[in-house]
């Protein structure tokens, strides 16, 4: 597109007007230099110009239509500056001026013409009719009215009459001509095909005025038609603007036909002129030429013409629609998928051969009630999601059914309406093979394979199911004592007996609403209803049940157990698990075999003892940071803000406990402001290229206030929305309200960008890209394998980050805790990292010193010039 700064085009005719109006009056009839040829020479002049800026913009296919429109004006402009010079004669003299305004004339009829030819399936033996039908109807009309008694013996001198024909019947032709070719143009430049019918309209009528100035010389028509002449010069350079907005190849890829209104008015105007003409040359006794007779005769005969043909399209439309009907049959019904039509009362009018397959339609009933063949539970659903959905996109239905044998059958319906009709198309199609693979992957990814227990990701996601109910819960984490040395001495197959053992003996020993689940090794965890005395009495109950003697093969073994407790509060499910593991360890330093309740609840402590807004305003509350590296170069990219609470008595409370303390006071809201506030401040203070990661807590999101404080924080600091990002856990995507992921719809918008923590503890990536516009995710590698076990986390670390990167989602490895596992991530080429092998815990200051003065581990970012690109740590 080219960018040219230009005056609009009504200050253009505004001052060629004003300008006309000053040499008007200066150039009388037959004078030279002729003043208003000169304007008008000026004005073709910047026409053709800006015609030919406009056009360089333009695809080489788009662009020849819009550049005869420039060649004419250009030949306009040399007739009008030889005119006015006297070089070539004045206008009206049969000279050199009036030669190249009739070759200029031309111009828009072949732009129309190439238009018409971008239209898809152009029948130009119709267009040449309509053409021709419309510019000898206009004849008819100027004949009758206008030429007629301009010729009559006496009325002007013989050798001007050739020049007052050329000039009287160009308005028809032309007008009659473009107009028809431009009646049906594409979509893309109906509006550019609209301002050329404008243009060449003011054309005609100026082609008319002239014929009538010479026949009755007078300023009066010379002015008129230098006024037309102007309109349609600046008309021209519209039609090309309009024509240089369009993007792209659009109007040469967009063929799709349209009527053009502007057209389909010239031609019934000019069909409809016709018999008017007559009867008015009749009433007024006007004298008929006989070459306007038989124009009419042409035109009736091509009218006949014209109903033949479309008579004839009409028959091949016809055959074609029946042909089209018989392949769509065809099709439908040699498809494996079912295509079936419903009434409003969703009874079934039609069914292919697959569909009846499907759906189990029986020949004794081919026209019954959809909602019969389906589950009767499954009936409301089933007709609320039809009957509701209209237009649009329409959700996919399942429909449950059971198959010929008994077997149930799971179907897939997408469906659309029949605007008008009252009924429905249904595709539907057998997905029982694939729902019955998703189920199985699905209960893999939540089950532990050995003893078929729920995993880790199920306690989690169960532990956040549950945390919007006000029931008292409590977690137990327990590993058993002495399982090493069964590994030890009976080897590995017997250790696995153990566990599936020991599985079988907590599934029995509690109640069915518990959740007993295996978290890796030989730890387990129990998930239970009730207050602390219910848990320590579970745990009483597992310590004796585990500690009788387990008999597997011809050895018997007595491993026991130790067990930490704790209450798991709303939203706290990763503290639950922190608390209760280290009451596991106070057990095992108590000597094993015991249990142990976490009692040092320092969260209950602080929120009695002081207020986190108080502790807010105070400084008390602090940021601290962890850097996060390029897993390649090693260069600091980005920074992981944690808030921590400096409690003067209990010491530094960390994030979790902090937020913990803040629900209990009610006043989450305020430090969810004030750590994206701070977050964004400290970060846009130290460097102008680090980025910045603050997590969202589970269940004390404000999602309603979110945006509106990411706003307002980045644009405090005028920190670019791209260098923060927001990430969230699943455990916060099933906790918060339902306005979570509008909300986070919304932050994305404006440039803020969207991570997933904790990837691998819930189900996964998959489920959540339909849901989020997710950007980055981050992997625990503690969690992908264990002992230590460096060649299988990178392997399947590898296999994450190739998948996310499909999806184009950025992988951060964090929790690296050895150097030998950072040097083989980054040589693994592992997009960023973080961990205690980086620098963690930071202070804003202690940020600001390691860019001064970088550690052995990272690299201090170059600085470079805004815009920043997107930094390969990809946080």
């Amino acid at each position: 597109m080219n960018q040219v700064r230009r005056a609009p085009l009504s200050l253009v005719l505004l001052g060629a007007l004003v300008a006309l109006g000053i040499a008007v009056p200066a150039s009388p009839y037959g004078a030279v230099p002729q003043w208003d040829n000169l304007v008008l020479a000026a004005l073709g002049g910047w026409a053709a110009w800006r015609c030919t800026r406009l056009t360089r913009g333009m695809d080489v296919r788009d662009r020849l239509p819009w550049q005869v429109l420039g060649a004419s004006s250009l030949l306009f402009a040399c007739a009008s500056l030889v005119t006015g010079l006297g070089v070539g004669g004045a206008l009206g003299q049969l000279g050199l001026g009036d030669l190249l305004v009739l070759i200029a004339a031309l111009g828009p009829t072949v732009s129309a013409a190439l238009i018409g030819g971008r239209v898809r399936g152009t029948r130009w033996p119709i267009l040449v009719i309509d053409g021709v039908l419309v510019t000898l109807a206009l004849v008819v009309v100027a004949d009758v009215l206008v030429l007629a008694p301009a010729v009559t013996p006496g009325a002007i001198d013989p050798d001007l009459l050739p020049l007052v024909l050329a000039y009287g019947i160009y308005p028809a032709v032309a007008v009659g001509v473009v107009g028809a070719l431009c009646t049906v143009s594409t979509a893309a430049v109906r509006r550019p095909a609209t301002a050329m019918i404008l243009m060449t309209g003011l054309l005609g009528l100026a082609s008319a005025l002239l014929a009538v100035h010479i026949v009755q010389p007078g300023t009066t028509w010379a002015a008129a038609a230098d006024v037309a002449i102007a309109g349609a010069l600046v008309a021209a350079v519209h039609a090309v603007q309009l024509a240089s907005a369009v993007p792209g190849r659009s109007s040469a890829a967009d063929s799709t036909p349209t009527v053009n209104s502007a057209g389909l008015v010239i031609d019934v105007l000019a069909l409809i002129g016709v018999p008017v003409t007559l009867v008015t040359a009749l009433l007024l006794d006007l004298r008929v030429p006989d070459g306007a007779l038989a124009c009419t005769a042409v035109v009736v005969l091509l009218l006949l013409v014209r109903l033949f043909m479309r008579i004839r399209d009409s028959d091949r439309i016809e055959e074609d629609l029946l042909r089209s009907e018989e392949d769509f049959r065809g099709l439908v019904e040699a498809s494996s998928d079912g295509v079936a039509i419903v009434d409003a009362e969703l009874r079934l009018e039609f069914t292919s051969p697959a569909a009846r397959t499907l759906l189990g339609v029986v020949e004794a009933d081919p026209h019954p009630l959809l909602l019969d063949l389906l589950h009767e539970e499954d009936r409301p659903r089933v007709r609320r999601e039809l009957t509701t959905a209209a237009g649009g996109v329409t959700p996919v239905v399942h429909l449950r059914l059971h198959g010929p044998e008994g077997e149930r059958r799971d179907l897939e319906v997408t469906h659309h309406e029949r605007p008008g009709s009252g009924r429905r198309v249904l595709h539907l199609r057998d997905v029982t093979t694939r729902r019955r693979r998703e189920q199985e992957l699905e209960r893999m990814a939540f089950t532990d394979h050995l003893t078929r227990l729920p995993n880790r990701a199920l306690l989690f996601q169960e532990m956040a199911a549950g945390s919007a109910t006000t029931a008292e819960r409590s977690l137990l984490v327990l590993d058993l004592d002495g399982f090493k040395a069964v590994n030890d001495s009976a080897g590995h197959e017997a250790g696995d007996l153990l566990l599936v053992e020991v599985a079988r003996r907590l599934q029995g020993l509690l109640r069915t609403d518990d959740l007993v689940a295996r978290l890796g090794g030989d730890e387990f965890a129990v998930l239970l209803a009730g207050g602390e005395d219910a848990a320590v009495e579970a745990a009483q109950r597992v310590l004796d049940v585990l500690a009788r003697p387990c008999r597997i093969g011809d050895r018997t073994f007595t491993v026991g157990a130790s067990v930490g407790i704790c209450r798991v509060h709303p939203g706290g499910g990763q503290l639950a698990f922190r608390q209760a593991d280290a009451a596991l360890g106070a057990a095992k330093r108590a000597g094993k075999g015991c249990w142990r309740l976490h009692t040092d609840d320092r969260v209950a402590q602080a929120a009695a003892s002081s207020s986190v807004a108080t502790a807010l305003a105070d400084g008390e509350v602090q940021l601290r940071f962890d850097t996060i590296a390029n897993g390649d170069t090693g260069v600091l990219a980005a920074l992981h803000a944690q808030p921590v609470w400096l409690h003067p008595e209990l010491g530094a409370l960390p994030a979790a406990e902090l937020w913990a303390a803040a629900e209990r006071q009610g006043c989450t809201a305020a430090l969810q402001q004030w750590l994206i506030t701070r977050a964004c401040a400290d970060v846009a203070a130290l460097d102008d290229q680090l980025l910045v990661a603050v997590d969202l807590p589970a269940g004390l999101v404000h999602a309603d206030e979110l945006p509106g404080e990411v706003a307002v924080a980045l644009a405090a600091v005028d920190l670019a929305p791209p260098r923060l990002t927001l990430f969230v856990t699943e455990e916060v995507l099933q906790t918060s309200s339902a306005a979570l992921i509008p909300a986070l719809h919304a932050v994305h918008r404006t440039g803020v960008r969207i991570g997933l923590d904790d990837y691998g503890m819930g189900s996964t990536l998959w489920s959540q890209l339909s849901r989020l516009p997710l950007e980055v995710v981050m992997v625990d590698v503690r969690n992908l394998s264990a002992g230590g076990n460096h060649d299988r986390t990178l392997e399947v670390l590898g296999a994450i980050g190739r998948s996310a990167r499909d999806f184009e989602v950025s992988t951060v490895a964090k929790e690296i805790d050895s150097r030998q596992l950072l040097h083989e991530l980054r040589v693994q080429g592992v997009v960023a990292v973080s961990g205690p092998v980086l620098p963690t815990g930071l202070t804003a200051a202690e940020v600001a010193a390691l860019l001064r003065h970088p550690g052995p581990a990272v690299v201090a970012p170059v600085p470079v010039p805004v815009p920043l690109p997107r930094p390969r740590a990809g946080v």
